[in-house]
């Protein structure tokens, strides 16, 4: 479950529709590009357009039609956070229809939630970056002259309509970022991180998959080649790379505090300290989740199906190097790299030499990624129109004033 522009949903269908496993979506509004794959087994009508938390009754009603529909033991897999914290608020309800890892919602709250995963790795000695959560305005002004610069502000809770980052370099960009952030003034949900300086292959993603005794059954580490945004954005590419001080530390954690099911986490290593700091954890199927498939093709998803089916789960067997990319978001972003770091197109077109799999592309799955490219041209379209139409709309306001006499009406 996800919204559309998740690539989660799509690797799932694919990594388990090849292996002959029926995976259903949700419906939505808008085509996806798991919609329309081959490898999707049909759409279900649960939530508004995807979202739980607009309707829980209704949801929950809704979810037992669909048990009814796939058949009593269905695997459910949340793609986004507010899914699995749902999912997790209403286990006991689920568990009688459903399959799926059980973790209270205590724990996926605290973890989805940057605030309750600054305190809970703090407590069990993850290293992360120093994080101020301001109430209101009054005190991110307070906080604003007390920091050190640069700073990133980020949303506390993720959302899917709530995207922007910010990375600030004094306390006037961060006011006026933290002014454009703010949801609401009593709730703000805007937080403020330590920026690690760093290059984008500092950043670190781990997924993994954990059992019902917390034990991690697969274990996967990657770097971020190129993100989008550029610099502080998704993994718009991306390289399978096993780093054994991540993964241990990350399994010791995770067991520590009890959880089970697919996780998703950033990490960033600070070279000032030589210490890998969380950046955030998602207890839920990544979007870059198919980056990490070992030599016989094993990845989270198919770990957690093997498991909750009975089935053993095999060792995993990593060779480095393997490449994934997310083919529209890298696409924008190579231009962005290209301006801010002289990226250039023999550039661009070597770093994916070793490219093995694309978030929308497969030759035997071909039609998600015409779909999402031709979004991508409607979306660059509309907004050159829009950048268009803003600067006319100025030149004729800045011609308009030059005309004016002093003392008569520019109107």
């Amino acid at each position: 479950m996800g919204p559309p522009r998740y690539a989660g949903p799509l690797g799932m269908m694919r990594s388990l529709g090849r292996l002959g496993v029926p995976v259903f979506g949700l419906s939505h509004r808008s085509r996806s590009a798991a919609s329309v794959s081959r490898y999707s087994a049909g759409k279900v009508d649960v939530g508004c357009d995807g979202r739980p938390w607009e309707d829980e009754s209704r949801t929950m009603l809704e979810l037992e039609a669909a048990a009814r529909r796939l058949g009593h033991g269905t695997i459910l897999v949340a793609g986004s956070d507010e899914w699995a914290v749902f999912v997790a608020q209403h286990s006991a309800e689920l568990a009688r229809s459903f399959r799926f890892p059980r973790v209270s919602s205590a724990m996926v709250e605290q973890l989805a939630a940057k605030d309750g995963l600054y305190r809970l790795a703090t407590r069990h000695g993850l290293p992360t970056p120093r994080i101020v959560f301001p109430a209101n305005r009054a005190q991110a002004a307070i906080e604003a002259a007390r920091l050190d610069y640069p700073v990133m502000l980020k949303p506390i809770h993720s959302r899917p309509d709530v995207l922007e980052k910010a990375v600030v370099e004094d306390a006037d960009q961060l006011l006026a970022a933290y002014q454009r952030l703010e949801e609401s003034p009593d709730e703000p949900n805007v937080m403020f991180q330590e920026y690690v300086p760093g290059r984008d292959q500092d950043v670190w993603i781990f997924n993994g998959y954990f059992d019902a005794d917390s034990e991690c059954l697969a274990a996967f580490t990657g770097v971020k080649v190129r993100q989008h945004p550029a610099r502080m954005g998704i993994a718009s590419l991306g390289e399978l790379r096993q780093n054994n001080e991540v993964i241990e530390a990350t399994c010791d954690f995770l067991r520590a505090v009890g959880y089970q099911g697919i996780v998703d986490i950033g990490y960033r290593f600070d070279a000032r300290d030589g210490r890998y700091k969380v950046l955030d954890i998602n207890p839920r199927l990544g979007g870059a989740f198919r980056m990490f498939v070992d030599d016989r093709g094993l990845d989270v998803a198919r770990a957690m199906y093997l498991d909750l089916t009975g089935e053993q789960v095999p060792a995993a067997v990593v060779t480095d190097g393997r490449r994934w990319i997310n083919e529209s978001a890298d696409l924008v972003s190579a231009w962005h790299y290209r301006r801010l770091e002289g990226l250039s197109f023999g550039g661009w077109l070597g770093s994916l030499r070793s490219v093995r799999e694309g978030a929308t592309w497969a030759r035997d799955d071909p039609l998600p990624f015409f779909l999402t490219m031709a979004a991508l041209a409607r979306e660059t379209a509309g907004a050159k129109w829009r950048r268009t139409r803003r600067r006319v709309r100025s030149a004729i306001a800045r011609t308009i004033a030059l005309r004016a006499k002093p003392g008569e009406s520019a109107a």
